[in-house]
């Protein structure tokens, strides 16, 4: 795993997991409508794990219960994800959170 350079703020990074988030379901609904490709599904999984990156930065005893709902949001985005490159007729293995 790389290394972290610098640790941002609990509020920052809350921040962070909502615009991303918000950006995967905004290309779900684009790509709902157009289709997708595999280079578009493998940017939507290395958003995903972007996110996931941002809940291990809250992942400590005193937000503990915070990240467990974030992870399974995260959970949530990620199969859908995979069943959207699924009824794309797209290879789901080589997307990289799997």
């Amino acid at each position: 795993m790389a290394r972290r350079l610098f640790w941002c703020s609990r509020v920052d990074v809350l921040e962070a997991f909502q615009v991303v988030g918000r950006e995967i379901r905004n290309k779900y609904h684009r790509y709902r409508e157009t289709g997708l490709t595999q280079g578009e599904a493998f940017e939507l999984a290395g958003r995903i794990k972007e996110q996931r990156e941002l809940i291990r930065q809250l992942a400590d005893r005193r937000h503990i219960k915070h990240a467990r709902r974030l992870v399974r949001l995260n959970s949530r985005l990620r199969r859908r994800a995979i069943a959207v490159v699924e009824r794309a007729g797209l290879d789901k293995d080589l997307l990289i959170f799997k």
